[in-house]
């Protein structure tokens, strides 16, 4: 089922340099970057300053560069790569931090010792998965897999519900507790201030948040990826629409189809408190699994 390395095409890297590089990016990201450590990366987003996901990205120390005068490695998506480099630039005002592109290819691989310049991947610190990121400078030919129904790092990321591009949060829209940022490590609220902190404390602390993203699964053999550009994906319980459906991904060792919904929080207590309850989808009964990390969910103070 696993590829050594799964080359992931839609995916390239920055780089922040500059004395105060570190600082300048504590100052705008939701992550706490001043607290990296070598061969890790966390998850961060720059937010609006409504508090709405702009780019969910991810960032590391660059590996070759582990000095006090640190570099900092910003991984993204694609489709977004014009429009981040330029607000990035935008808040950049005294151009004390130099911001460029790289030549790096990201891949993933579960194989903890596939280079040693891998980068653990900390969104799935509460996982009972490893996924390390490789950044490598050359593309290497056996790597290269286009087949996305044989895409195991989506089906690790579907059932683990950690969503990623803009073709899974929307920019703008989605508030980075719906998708679970908090939980995953990628939000600091005791760092102090990052653009738009102060909304999203208050529906942190307040218990605000309305929607959340949620790891589902269902089976339906007359399902296939030539439906989802062409049916509705809401998602129903007892005829009353609940939700969306974000992403799927067929597991075609047990013909089941793994994804990530958005659903209304009021909804998604009676599954929290009933975890035989399921809802429906295309004419299938589909699951909602919690994970640990998402339990208890949270509560309107």
């Amino acid at each position: 089922m696993y590829q050594e390395n799964l080359y992931l095409e839609n995916r390239k890297v920055l780089k922040v340099s500059g004395l105060n590089c570190v600082d300048f990016l504590n100052n705008i990201l939701t992550s706490d970057i001043s607290k990296l450590k070598p061969l890790e990366t966390i998850p961060a987003a720059l937010l609006s300053p409504q508090g709405k996901v702009l780019y969910d990205i991810l960032v590391s120390l660059e590996f070759q560069n582990y000095s006090e005068d640190k570099s900092i490695l910003i991984e993204y998506d694609l489709f977004c790569e014009n429009e981040l480099i330029k607000k990035l630039n935008i808040y950049n005002l005294r151009k004390e931090v130099k911001i460029g592109k790289t030549n790096y290819y990201v891949h993933v691989s579960i194989n903890t010792k596939c280079s040693k310049n891998s980068l653990k991947d900390k969104r799935f610190l509460n996982t009972n998965v490893n996924i390390n990121r490789i950044y490598y400078e050359k593309k290497p030919i056996n790597s290269i897999d286009k087949s996305y129904t044989s895409n195991w790092y989506d089906l690790i990321r579907y059932k683990n519900c950690i969503p990623e591009g803009t073709k899974e949060i929307e920019i703008n829209t989605t508030l980075p507790m719906e998708i679970n940022l908090d939980l995953l490590g990628g939000i600091s609220f005791e760092k102090g201030c990052f653009i738009g902190q102060e909304v999203n404390a208050r529906i942190k602390y307040k218990g605000l948040v309305k929607k959340k993203y949620v790891p589902v699964h269902f089976k339906n053999k007359d399902f296939s990826f030539s439906n989802l550009d062409k049916i509705d994906n809401k998602i129903f319980l007892k005829k009353e629409a609940i939700g969306e459906v974000i992403a799927l991904s067929l597991n075609e060792e047990d013909d089941v189809w793994y994804g990530i919904a958005k659903i209304k929080l009021s909804q998604l207590y009676l599954f929290e408190e009933n975890n035989k309850l399921e809802c429906d989808f295309f004419g299938s009964k589909m699951k909602i699994n919690f994970l640990k990390y998402m339990l208890p969910l949270p509560r309107k103070i």
